[in-house]
């Protein structure tokens, strides 16, 4: 099975072996049945929700809007709303007024009908940390109790946390968990971790001593120009590296947007990134002064992520997730020296705290508070910093603004962008639509409230997903959590184990209840047709992609009653890089659209 783009080699991947399927009743029966059972089948309608923010121009949040109130286009073509709610969530308490959109013909009542307390949305957060360098405490202490806040003041029972961890590969630090006191300890960890010193202000200091050295035997008439410019060579390893690792770090994020894709309810992840760059590795291509020119050219040099970011939000959009991107060190420090900064200087911007707050909307040019990013041509002085932290905020722009949440830079940031998750966890609009399921492809969207000069934040794009794209998702969701669509009662467990040198083999053994399958009849019988999707987690946190195996069956009239009393029984192998990784099977009945999950989890050693 192909490990997914980007991992490591040491990715837990699947192999599966031919199955052994066989009825296996429960109890005989003599008497032969009587005409095969009439066929049942449900159908699932493919309805789009959007989850949609709006904010008036003080970013409070507008209330009390009905489905009239709002224009949705599909593909540049206004669709109905079918569906529609408005969820407000104060305290622990949920007020959702659930509100039907009128029918076509009909007018929408003029005023929402009065807030009712009902089932609260589930919400579902994700904590993905960079390899963070924050070894200023002022800065590394407001961020942390900054995201604290976030779940103690936001965040209730029910509601679930995720918290990832990236080190040149994605690691699962703390699963999906309910229990918010359990986070407290994980947070200390990383918040520990990230009081270190970053590399990048040595890898650049080291970068100017080989450039000066070059330029000085240059110089030397002994030996002039033969000397050439080594440190070209160090500049393009570097920046390669840093492209790599970048592009490591978007599958992770595709990857943890998948796993949420299984999962009902509001789907947040907060990105707090080191380096997540639109031209990863621009650092180490421009020089100290850059003319408007050199900038040009190392951008050209450089590779461009652009790609890299569409497939993130492609992924994210496709799952419901919204994207908010911090990038809480902004080089506010001094994580990138150069000979542009004395120690007399006063950089042109040495502060900037970069604002995203209207990008949902269509406004959002990057502004900092009373001041604009200067230009690349503008004066030396502080123009390096100036765009290598565009560069970065040009991409946290481009995964937020396309999924609904928004970006902020510097440490000044940091606490008003939890707010802004804050808020949006607790109060949104629900639109609802039906779309033409199956297709593949990538559908744009626009939201506007019209007549008023309002701020709305939605996904741009949907993914017409197939049901097959569905239960992949859903499979690699119930490694995480339950699954709570689950409808047919499989378990599954581990028969075996063959230990290899770089990988193991577990022998599972699956049991699907035949009366919970749909049975088609024939002329000789019944048959029917599912599949199986195994996906797998290693301890360290690394989820396979997920094998899929179609599997029909048929069932001669003689043998039905008996086989509907058993189950049948499914044995596979499971090929991984060790003995500990955690399995999910689920089984989709491709007659009924009816779907089971269930784990494997290996014995502790």
């Amino acid at each position: 099975m192909p490990i997914r783009p980007g991992r490591r080699a040491l990715l837990p991947c699947l192999l599966l072996s031919a199955f052994a399927a066989h009825g296996a009743p429960a109890a005989a029966q003599a008497a032969a049945p009587q005409a095969p059972p009439r066929t049942t089948a449900s159908v699932e309608l493919s309805l789009t929700n959007l989850d949609v923010v709006v904010t008036d121009a003080k970013g409070d949040p507008v209330r009390g809007l009905v489905a009239a109130d709002f224009e949705v286009l599909h593909d540049g073509r206004p669709v109905e709303l079918t569906n529609f709610s408005e969820i407000r969530l104060e305290g622990a308490a949920a007020v959702v007024p659930a509100i039907t959109a009128a029918p076509a013909g009909t007018t929408a009542a003029a005023a929402p009908p009065a807030a009712t307390p009902g089932a609260r949305p589930r919400r579902r957060v994700v904590l993905f940390f960079d390899r963070l360098y924050l070894p200023e405490p002022g800065v590394r202490k407001a961020l942390f109790d900054a995201l604290r806040s976030l779940v103690a003041d936001t965040l209730d029972d029910g509601d679930d946390v995720m918290i990832v961890t990236w080190e040149r590969s994605v690691r699962t630090v703390l699963p999906f968990t309910d229990d918010l006191d359990a986070l407290e300890p994980t947070l200390e960890r990383i918040e520990r971790r990230c009081a270190r010193p970053g590399p990048e202000a040595g890898e650049s200091a080291l970068l100017e001593w080989e450039t000066s050295w070059f330029k000085s035997q240059s110089a030397d008439p002994r030996v002039g120009t033969a000397a050439g410019d080594g440190s070209e060579t160090t500049m393009e390893i570097l920046a390669r590296q840093a492209y790599f690792e970048m592009k490591g770090k978007t599958a992770a994020l595709k990857g943890l947007a998948a796993t949420l894709g299984g999962v009902d309810g509001r789907k947040a992840l907060v990105l707090v990134t080191n380096r997540f760059s639109r031209f990863p590795g621009l650092e180490f291509l421009i020089g100290s002064r850059p003319d408007a020119g050199a900038l040009e050219d190392a951008k050209r040099r450089a590779q461009d992520a652009r790609k890299l970011l569409e497939e993130v939000t492609q992924a994210a959009n496709a799952n419901g997730v919204t994207l908010y991107g911090l990038f809480p060190d902004a080089f506010e420090g001094k994580g990138l020296p150069s000979a542009a900064d004395s120690p007399t200087s006063s950089p042109a911007w040495e502060h900037p705290n970069f604002d995203f707050s209207d990008i949902g909307g269509g406004r959002g040019a990057p502004a900092a508070p009373g001041r604009a990013l200067p230009p690349a041509s503008g004066p030396a002085l502080g123009v390096r910093r100036d765009a290598l932290l565009q560069n970065e905020v040009e991409a946290l722009d481009v995964v937020a603004s396309a999924t609904g949440g928004v970006a902020l830079a510097g440490a000044g940031c940091v606490g008003r962008l939890v707010e802004r998750v804050s808020r949006d966890l607790q109060s949104w609009y629900s639109l609802g639509f039906p779309s033409r399921p199956g297709t593949g492809r990538t559908a744009s969207i626009s939201v506007r409230v019209k007549g008023r000069d309002l701020t709305v934040r939605a996904r741009r794009a949907i993914v017409e997903k197939s049901v097959e794209e569905q239960m992949s998702d859903r499979v690699l969701a119930h490694l995480f959590q339950p699954d709570e669509r689950s409808r047919i009662p499989i378990s599954a467990s581990l028969v075996g184990t063959t230990p290899g040198k770089d990988k193991h083999v577990l022998r599972l053994e699956v049991r699907i209840p035949i009366e919970s399958l749909a049975l088609l009849p024939t002329a000789k019988g019944v048959q029917g047709v599912f599949s199986v999707f195994v996906a797998s987690v290693a301890p360290e946190g690394d989820f396979s992609t997920v094998t899929r195996l179609n599997q029909p069956f048929e069932i001669p009239a003689k043998d039905l009653e008996k086989a509907q009393a058993g189950h049948y029984t499914y044995e596979l192998d499971v090929v991984t890089t060790g003995p500990g990784a955690r399995v999910a099977i689920g089984i989709w009945d491709e007659k009924s659209n009816e779907a089971g999950f269930a784990i494997v989890t290996p014995p502790r050693t």
